[in-house]
């Protein structure tokens, strides 16, 4: 399909940063681009419930979007917290593929993680924060 990069994988907190009682209740994808062309990805999240070693899970995805931006538009996928999507203390790990790559020459991409507003610092990754995925 063309281009792939990642978040790499990432942990679900409890709380919010500097809070004993606000849960992570949402993920946020932002999708921007900035080119000259419709530009079109896939956009994946996938989820290791919550196991400690020598407990193993599978990968589970909860999101397998397909997204289509004109020149200079943008987009948010929104993904609530719930037993079918993620929870404290799970795994995530989100892969754009197709029109975009590491040198933002196709569609640009950010994660935010929080409550209503409120991130929590492992949760936000930059463009520049993603990696490229090498599936020789």
């Amino acid at each position: 399909m063309g281009d792939k990069i990642t978040s790499g994988p990432f942990f679900i907190p409890l709380f919010i940063d500097g809070t004993s009682n606000l849960p992570v209740d949402r993920l946020l994808i932002g999708l921007k681009n900035p080119t000259n062309h419709t530009k079109t990805v896939c956009v994946t999240v996938d989820r290791c419930a919550d196991t400690i070693f020598p407990t193993t899970a599978p990968e589970s995805t909860i999101l397998n979007q397909l997204v289509t931006l004109p020149s200079e538009h943008c987009t948010v996928l929104r993904i609530f917290a719930g037993p079918t999507t993620f929870q404290g203390d799970n795994m995530l790990r989100v892969t754009v593929e197709g029109d975009t790559d590491k040198e933002a020459e196709g569609i640009e991409v950010a994660l935010f993680g929080g409550n209503d507003g409120r991130p929590t610092v492992t949760m936000v990754f930059k463009h520049e924060d993603f990696i490229e995925v090498d599936e020789d």
